[in-house]
């Protein structure tokens, strides 16, 4: 289904019949995030809270009502969006509406649930704190995208989550609802029925939708950055910005990552060299545009590795990145990339939840990623050429800034 053209409406309504598994896969998203939010962890917690009450159901209710339909209800929040996904036999497609608007409009942010909450996120940061990788990795993006939102964990921080209260969390979700709300329905169903049915169920948020305030723009941090973590390992990171969702040369950049060392297994440039000939890593992986969104992606490539051998690593992944640039790729290393891409396309589409996800996507951004023909077209279309213009363009090996978690 292809999306023509930015729409302010207010609610945005996509419906698919998917056949397979007799199910139905309803998600209601706000289109309000992290990148919104007043205060760090703000978005995670109240898009949390949305199954946690509702005016006529409480938590209990609600979790014994999805065990009674045989249904599977989530509640979310990211940097982008909030919502709900409700999940359920396609027999009972009418009833997951009208559970998704329910808990999409009517929430009742319970004070004792948002305190539960929040003690939640503080209990996530605890434990990723202790995962050196990824208390590495936030430190990475804070060096990146500092002060914009993308730059911190989404639970925010101990004092941030300490000032969230249902207060806070109701009066974030009013002014998300008036942001705008996508509503996408997958599955063994008619989707004229199904759309009326969401537009009945949904009529109180029709109309014009609200502009948003724009988040600060990246800026980043210094080019270095040394973080103590526990263990034997150091966890090196390395990368700068580079384009957002809906640029052109994003494809391009798919591609390119695939040939870096993106794909599966041990292929690509930087897995042969860091690990696979010098014996650098134990593990390594590429990413040219990790994270695009709204925002701009990143260059990110990822270095498990001992600590005597990180700046060797640093020098290797350097190199690689300028020879990219020098001498650029080879056909066949093009035909390879495309071949990795085009065979995981099928099985991004095998499920009502897969498709559901995909159209709400396909609104958010304004790109009709919903369609395979789309896909498939955009990565067909990618030369050998314009692989090394967009490596030329938009991978710049002098202005990498690392990070590096290393034991204390």
């Amino acid at each position: 289904m292809v999306v023509a053209g930015v729409t302010r409406e207010r609610l945005i309504v996509r419906a698919r019949r998917v056949e397979g598994a007799p199910v139905v896969a309803v998600r209601a998203c706000l289109r309000a995030g992290a990148r919104d939010e007043s205060n760090p962890g703000l978005a995670l917690v109240s898009g949390r809270m949305l199954s946690e009450g509702s005016g006529s159901r409480d938590w209990r209710r609600i979790a014994q009502g999805a065990e009674d339909l045989g249904a599977s209800i989530a509640a979310f929040g990211d940097l982008e969006l909030q919502g709900v996904a409700v999940d359920s036999l396609a027999a009972d497609w009418e009833v997951a509406i009208d559970w998704a608007a329910e808990l999409a409009l009517e929430s009742s942010f319970p004070a004792d649930r948002c305190a539960w909450s929040v003690r939640q996120a503080e209990g996530e940061l605890a434990s990723l704190a202790d995962h050196p990788d990824a208390a590495t990795s936030w430190v990475f993006r804070e060096q990146l995208y500092a002060p914009h939102p993308a730059a911190r964990p989404p639970q925010g921080d101990a004092r941030s989550l300490a000032a969230i209260d249902s207060d806070l969390c109701r009066k974030f979700h009013e002014r998300s609802k008036e942001s705008g709300l996508i509503v996408s329905v997958a599955g063994v169903v008619d989707a004229e029925a199904v759309e009326r049915r969401v537009r009945e169920r949904f009529a109180a948020v029709a109309g014009r939708r609200a502009e948003l305030d724009s988040p600060p723009a990246p800026a980043g941090a210094e080019a270095r950055r040394a973080w103590p973590v526990h263990g034997d390992q150091a966890h090196l990171f390395m990368g700068h910005l580079t384009v957002a969702r809906s640029h052109p040369a994003l494809p391009a950049l798919r591609l390119l990552s695939v040939i870096l060392g993106a794909g599966g297994g041990l292929s690509g440039r930087l897995p042969h060299r860091v690990r696979e000939r010098e014996g650098l890593a134990y593990s390594t992986h590429v990413d040219a545009a990790a994270g695009a969104g709204l925002d701009p992606g990143r260059l990110s490539v990822y270095v498990g590795t001992s600590p005597e051998n990180v700046e060797r690593a640093i020098r290797a992944v350097t190199e690689e990145l300028q020879r990219v640039l020098d001498d650029g790729v080879t056909d066949a290393e093009v035909e390879e990339a495309r071949a990795y891409l085009l065979g995981r396309e099928p099985f991004r589409r095998e499920t009502a939840r897969q498709w559901a996800d995909l159209m709400a996507a396909a609104v958010h951004y304004d790109l009709p990623l919903d369609s395979p023909e789309w896909v498939i077209d955009r990565v067909r279309a990618v030369d050998r050429e314009q692989i090394e213009r967009a490596a030329r363009e938009l991978i710049r090996p002098d202005e990498i800034k690392i990070t590096v978690g290393a034991p204390e």
